[in-house]
This record gives C-alpha cells, sequence and structure tokens, in this order.
C-alpha cells in the first residue's frame, strides 16, 4: 500500500468514526488489500462493528457510500459484535479468511479472536464444493458451446474454490498462506488433485490465458472431474 492509498484510506476511517461516533466500535480492512494482493482493478473492502444498528442514520450513510464506490471501495459490511459471535457456525469460511487476513484500522481487534469450529468448515466447505457442482453442471448444459459464457463460469468459480482450500487447510492443521496460488496448490495435495486445472483457472480469472470453445470446453470438462473428487474428499472428512 503506498503513501497515497494509506492517507487517503486513513481520510475515510476518519471520515466514518465522524459520521457513527460513540456507536463506531472498531474498523477493519479484509479482502486482498489486507491479504496483500490487491490491484488497481480490486476492491478496498472495510468492515464496521457498530454497538447498535442506527437505521435512522442508513440513508444518509448511503450516500457516502455512494460516494466511495466511485473511489474503489467495496460496500462496507455493517455488523455487530452480537451478530458475530452468534454467526461464527453459519459463516464459518467467511469470517476464517477476515480472521486470517485483516488490518484493524479502528478499536479493538475482535477478529483475531474469534474461535471458529472444525465441523463447521468442513461442514460449509462440503456445501459450497457441491452447490458450485451442481452450478458448473447446469451451466455446462446451459452454456455448451458459448465460449465466452463458459469462460465467465469457470473464472467466477476460482474464489470459491480458494475459500474452501483455506478451510480444508485449516481443518487439517496447516497455516494458511497469503498467496493464492500457493492455497491452491497445497490444497490440491491435500485432496488429491490435479493442481494444473485449478492453475489453469486461476489463470483465466487473470486474464493470463485465453481460451476458444474447445478449451474451454476441455477446461469444464476436467474442472467437474476434479470437483467431483472434492466433493468426496469433503464428504469423507472426518472432524
Amino acid at each position: 500500500m503506498d503513501d497515497k492509498l494509506r492517507a487517503e484510506l486513513g481520510a475515510t476511517v476518519e471520515q466514518w468514526k465522524r459520521f457513527w461516533g460513540d456507536n463506531l466500535e472498531s474498523v477493519h480492512l479484509f479482502g486482498s488489500m489486507a491479504r496483500g494482493d490487491w490491484t488497481k482493478r480490486s476492491d478496498i473492502n472495510l468492515l464496521f462493528f457498530l454497538m447498535h444498528h442506527d437505521y435512522d442514520k442508513w440513508e444518509e450513510a448511503a450516500g457516502i457510500v455512494r460516494r466511495k464506490v466511485k473511489k474503489g471501495y467495496a460496500i462496507p459490511l455493517i455488523l455487530s459484535r452480537n451478530y458475530l459471535e452468534s454467526s461464527l457456525d453459519t459463516y464459518p469460511i467467511e469470517f476464517l479468511d477476515m480472521k486470517l487476513f485483516h488490518q484493524t484500522l479502528f478499536g479493538d481487534d475482535l477478529l483475531a479472536s474469534i474461535e471458529i469450529e472444525p465441523k463447521d468448515l468442513r461442514l460449509q466447505a462440503e456445501r459450497e464444493i457441491k452447490g458450485k457442482w451442481v452450478a458448473l453442471r447446469q451451466a455446462a448444459l446451459e452454456l455448451g458451446g458459448n465460449t465466452s459464457g463458459m469462460r465467465d463460469l469457470l473464472a467466477m468459480s476460482v474464489p470459491t474454490w480458494n475459500a474452501v482450500f483455506q478451510a480444508l487447510l485449516v481443518i487439517d492443521g496447516k497455516e494458511v498462506p497469503a498467496d493464492k496460488r500457493q492455497v491452491m496448490q497445497q490444497g490440491c495435495t491435500l485432496a488429491g488433485l490435479d493442481a494444473s486445472v485449478f492453475e489453469a483457472l486461476m489463470q483465466v480469472r487473470s486474464g493470463d490465458k485465453t481460451l476458444n470453445r474447445n478449451g474451454a470446453t476441455l477446461l469444464l470438462k476436467q474442472t467437474l472431474t476434479e470437483v467431483d473428487k472434492l466433493a468426496l474428499y469433503a464428504d469423507q472428512l472426518t472432524v
């Protein structure tokens, strides 16, 4: 993060502190910037914890959000401490990512101390895998022969695989690297998958790999084959 961006981020945090006042408990940076792989095409992701949800201020907050979105910010995630504590079993994969890769910009670090149960991670991982598996199969029927549609579908699946592999590594007691390619490689090794297929998916998403009709069809088939194996691994995983 360069000095200009750091200063702009600091000014944004100060703006939100003035807006929410004493109701603002903490502000955290998460996502690609916190992970260290942010580019100018990426969003800036902020998480706010409020003491209570003052919905009377939501309309005014929306005006600030619209202006910030134009500057490259994502719509902020606004939660409460109670929501966090009561939802760790519901969204364990999402909160795991925040716990592993975040920066606290204001207030106490509420994410560092959260405890996520491996059994909850396994259940959501299996749900994510099988949900994406069904979506890919359905889309293969709908988009067969549509090169751009298949390419976009494959590219959009990458964040799911990264999040799932990250969860599986934690369940296995391994340290999660910040580099997403390393996460993919280690996750494939753990689950006995062909890492070259997931590397190709990442290249498609980043724009480093182009696909013609035959290439898109082949990669979709290869992905479905590997996801079959991944679903079986998650289903048989003992926690």
